[in-house]
This record gives C-alpha cells, sequence and structure tokens, in this order.
C-alpha cells in the first residue's frame, strides 16, 4: 500500500486526506475512496467558495516517506 494525499476542490468546499491506496490506483478507486472518506467524515472539510460551485476537481499525490 503507498499513501496518498487526496484533494478534491469545488462545490463550494475543500477537502483533504491522506488515504492508502493499490501501487496504480484507477480513477473510479480514487473516486470511491474519496466518497468512502467522505461519507465517513475522515477528510478534513472546509468551506471555500474561491474555487467552483458548481462542479468539483479530485487531485493526489504519491507521498513518500
Amino acid at each position: 500500500m503507498i499513501k496518498y494525499k487526496v484533494r478534491l476542490i469545488g462545490l463550494g468546499l475543500e477537502a483533504v486526506a491522506v488515504i492508502p491506496l493499490e501501487k496504480d490506483p484507477s480513477i473510479e478507486t480514487i473516486e470511491n475512496s474519496v466518497a468512502y472518506y467522505l461519507n465517513n467524515k475522515l477528510m478534513k472539510i472546509e468551506p471555500n467558495d474561491f474555487y467552483m460551485t458548481d462542479k468539483y476537481v479530485i487531485t493526489y499525490e504519491e507521498l513518500s516517506i
């Protein structure tokens, strides 16, 4: 498992979490992980109207330890 820093921006919020995923996760895996973390309140969520309010963007980067 490799840890990824995942960031969701848009819809009036910004959410950040460190999520352990497989070596090369697919887009579907990342979206499902973000949905799981959001539903279980495991992501740090802050209101943010600076970015888009009608759509969202998910970015992720591998954390090297």
